[in-house]
């Protein structure tokens, strides 16, 4: 947490920084900011720890930026907002209807698990809509929640979300309707991963290998392995990992 002279201090540097880049003077920007160029000056030096509540408002509708990355907040949180902002309108559409969603979930849990009235004992399960199977094309999906007490116990908040296997193209390591638990944190070698490829927008779920190139091995017969040349910071950003998996429930 900032105290309020770090608050006044980051903020005073990111108000010349932005003045500049908007290519105002100091009395401008104070005019702006509706503050007397005196106490502008002072802010800017960091000769004072006050900050008007009504500067920092009109600094970020000049800007477009919010109050925690004019003022220097390192807050995980605030930086996820800042990357839903920088989303494209249809994918912030998308992000804000799973937000919704989890938001509605958590307030209204199912009146068949009162015995189990703790969100955390719950996850969300991705059902993919497209065709699934190997280089499948993500386009959409659908959401749902399912009860994970049990594998909560087990692995924690490892579990950031659930996949539904909707063919039989992974059998028999994965069947249909299988559920596979799927951790988001780095993955190792010889894990299950569920990999992306910017390029193509085509998805994989392969065994990691860690070597050189790196490896994702098709779990059965069907399909090829596919090698990434991990010394080629170019051919690394075109893939994505989005997460591991922890686990499967057979339903």
């Amino acid at each position: 947490m900032l105290t309020r002279k770090q608050m006044a201090e980051n903020f005073g540097i990111n108000l010349e920084r932005e003045r500049t880049s908007l290519g105002l003077s100091q009395q401008d920007m104070s005019t702006e900011l509706g503050m007397s160029l005196s106490s502008y000056k002072r802010l800017a030096n960091g000769d004072t720890s006050k900050v008007d509540v009504y500067a920092v408002y009109r600094l970020s509708q000049l800007t477009g930026k919010m109050f925690y990355e004019l003022c220097g907040e390192p807050s995980p949180l605030f930086q996820t907002f800042d990357k839903i902002r920088k989303l494209p309108k249809s994918q912030r559409n998308f992000v804000t209807s799973v937000i919704n969603f989890e938001a509605e979930f958590t307030e209204h849990l199912p009146d068949s698990d009162l015995e189990d009235k703790d969100s955390d004992h719950y996850t969300t399960l991705l059902i993919p809509n497209g065709a699934m199977q190997d280089g499948m094309v993500y386009d959409s999906c659908a959401l749902e929640k399912i009860n994970i007490a049990p594998y909560r116990k087990r692995f924690g908040d490892r579990i950031g979300c659930a996949l539904l296997v909707t063919s039989e193209y992974l059998a028999p390591v994965y069947h249909l309707n299988d559920i596979l638990l799927i951790a988001r944190d780095p993955v190792s070698d010889g894990d299950t991963g569920v990999f992306i490829n910017k390029v193509t927008g085509l998805v994989y779920v392969r065994r990691f290998r860690q070597a050189t190139p790196l490896r994702l091995e098709p779990l059965t017969y069907y399909g090829q392995t596919i090698y990434i040349d991990n010394t080629s910071e170019q051919e690394m950003t075109h893939w994505i990992l989005f997460g591991h998996v922890l686990s499967k429930i057979r339903m």
